[in-house]
């Protein structure tokens, strides 16, 4: 009898739990039957300008869309760290190529704004964003301008010397024209002696072995690396050298990696305006490009929300089932040194 009761038991709470997540599913099925619903709703609307255009605010403050005949102003934002999320060489590209595409195909953006608060970050995303706004200038024959408002830094910098003119707001910092390897090179081989682990490094070919953190090292080791970054050094000083029109000794020996205040940095020629708000520097950039009458400031997003979304949801534990503990540093893995 006992045995019949339990089967009961069981019997009543399976179909209890079958009944419970029959009704989340079918909610589940609802709530994405609802956002597929509003995603179309939003993406039929009647625009002019694509569905990944923002309109920002001109000079006046003013953010109507404009007839789809009017000139446009592109800005791209240099926010955050270079080599994360949408900063990064391949997002940058990704923005320039659809601004001379669909409804801005026919030459419509006159100049590009680069509005710009960045520490710096990845040498190779800098350098790749650099030339491919340098590329787009020169093809289009389009002014590039910059504006700090904030911080423009090391690999940020190195962007901004694609800009025909740099200005900066009064409390903006400029500058720390160096090279970092980051993170820095650790030596465990004591530690791990005291703990009596005795690791062993297989390699094969010369210098491969370099600056192992498991063993002690050779007197001299880091200097292979340090030609590396001495290379770098000396390509970020002649990129500032060349588009600033400041020589290379006065780079090294009396700008250095520091950042400096917009009026420091005004003084050693590091920009060309300072105490500058984005509507003024708006207005002289749609005068260098020939603009006259109402324009039309724009930026583009590189992913949909719905993107957004979705990446997010399949991160998400409750979602995959597993939760991941570890010390990640996406901005640093591949690109060991960074223009901090």
């Amino acid at each position: 009898m006992k045995a019949i009761h339990e089967t009961v038991f069981m019997s009543a709470l399976r179909s209890f739990f079958v009944a419970l997540f029959g009704v989340l599913g079918a909610l589940i099925a609802l709530f994405l039957v609802v956002f597929a619903l509003v995603g179309l709703f939003v993406a039929t609307e009647d625009k002019s300008l694509p569905s990944n255009v923002k309109i920002l605010p001109d000079a006046k403050g003013k953010r109507k869309e404009l007839a789809s005949s009017a000139p446009v102003i592109l800005q791209i934002d240099v926010k955050g760290k270079v080599g994360e999320g949408n900063l990064t060489g391949e997002k940058v590209e990704e923005v320039l190529l659809d601004s001379r595409e669909k409804d801005f195909k026919k030459g419509r953006v006159k100049g590009i704004l680069l509005n710009i608060n960045t520490p710096g970050g990845a040498a190779n995303d800098s350098d790749v964003i650099y030339r491919h706004l340098k590329t787009y200038k020169e093809r289009y024959d389009v002014p590039v301008f910059a504006y700090v408002n904030g911080m423009c830094a090391s690999g940020g910098y190195y962007i901004a010397c694609a800009a025909d003119k740099i200005y900066a707001s009064d409390s903006s910092l400029i500058g720390s024209i160096g090279v970092l390897a980051w993170p820095p090179f650790l030596n465990l081989a004591d530690t791990l002696e005291k703990l009596g682990v005795k690791p062993l490094t297989l390699s094969a070919g010369k210098g491969k072995d370099e600056l192992n953190p498991f063993r002690p090292w050779k007197e001299g080791e880091q200097k292979h690396y340090q030609k590396i970054i001495n290379f770098f050094y000396r390509e970020f000083v002649a990129i500032v050298s060349e588009n600033r029109q400041i020589p290379v000794d006065f780079l090294v020996d009396e700008v250095g990696a520091e950042a400096y205040p917009s009026p420091k940095a005004l003084d050693f020629g590091l920009i060309d305006g300072e105490r500058y708000t984005r509507a003024l520097v708006l207005e002289e950039l749609a005068e260098a490009a020939g603009i006259e009458g109402k324009y039309q400031v724009v930026s583009f997003e590189t992913s949909s929300w719905w993107q957004q979304l979705y990446q997010n949801a399949s991160q998400n534990p409750l979602i995959t089932g597993k939760i991941k503990h570890e010390l990640s540093l996406p901005n640093l893995e591949g690109y060991p040194l960074s223009f901090y």
